[in-house]
């Protein structure tokens, strides 16, 4: 009786080991086929997500990439109605249109206010055309006017700078500190520039042959390229005027 409850014990002592042994080899098992799976499922997940990717850029406006279809440099104060004011090291303020303006008008002729006219920030103040018709743009500064751009005046070749040579005019500001405060620099900046280019790319959605030249850059000219005779209009509902 008792040589029968030792091999009854013995055989159920190896059954044990035989179990422990078992499971000791499926766990490394286990965990090697669940840890492929991620893998694998990411790498399908990629596949997919660069199929719909490749979908969307054939049906749809081009997003700007990289920078970005339209430049703001640091140190450049930006106006809801895409003028900036920088302050030059004289202590006089420079005014100019923004990037977004100049491409968005194609600028070919601008109007300025004479020396000693007082501008006010978020009032007409000058003037941007195609040499056919001109929009009016908000001051983004207060003050008086002390310079003026004489090259730009003149033509083209004065405004293929928007943010260097091709500045509009200079303002003392005696109120500088308060009209900065309400206007945007930096990332602040960048945001808004942003923002203009997607509102920009929903409008240009349906005409975006005739607007993005190679590379998905847009003409010098969008809002022509876009609305044709009635270009201004668009114009002045991006300048607030």
């Amino acid at each position: 009786m008792e040589h029968g409850f030792l091999s009854i014990y013995t055989a159920k002592v190896g059954e044990y080991l035989l179990a422990i042994g078992y499971l000791l080899l499926f766990i490394p098992f286990w965990r090697f086929v669940q840890g492929g799976k991620p893998a694998h499922a990411k790498a399908e997940a990629a596949k997919g997500a660069a199929k719909a990717g490749a979908k969307t850029a054939h049906s749809g406006a081009r997003a700007p990439s990289g920078p970005g279809w339209f430049q703001v440099p640091a140190g450049v104060y930006l106006h809801p109605g895409h003028t900036w004011a920088r302050l030059e090291p004289d202590g006089l303020v420079a005014v100019g249109a923004d990037d977004f303006a100049h491409k968005l008008v194609g600028a070919a002729h601008v109007e300025l206010p004479a020396l000693g006219d007082h501008v006010m920030q978020g009032e007409p103040a000058l003037e941007i055309g195609d040499g056919e018709k001109n929009v009016p743009m908000l001051s983004p500064v207060d003050g008086t006017v002390v310079a003026v751009n004489t090259k730009a005046k003149e033509g083209p070749d004065g405004l293929t700078d928007p943010y260097g040579a091709s500045w509009l005019y200079k303002v003392k500001a005696p109120r500088l500190a308060a009209n900065l405060r309400q206007l945007m620099r930096e990332n602040p900046a960048r945001r808004f520039m942003a923002d203009a280019e997607a509102q920009l790319a929903l409008r240009l959605a349906p005409e975006l042959g005739h607007v993005l030249q190679d590379g998905g850059v847009p003409v010098h000219g969008i809002a022509r390229a876009l609305s044709g005779d009635g270009w201004d209009e668009t114009a002045r509902q991006f300048f607030l005027t």
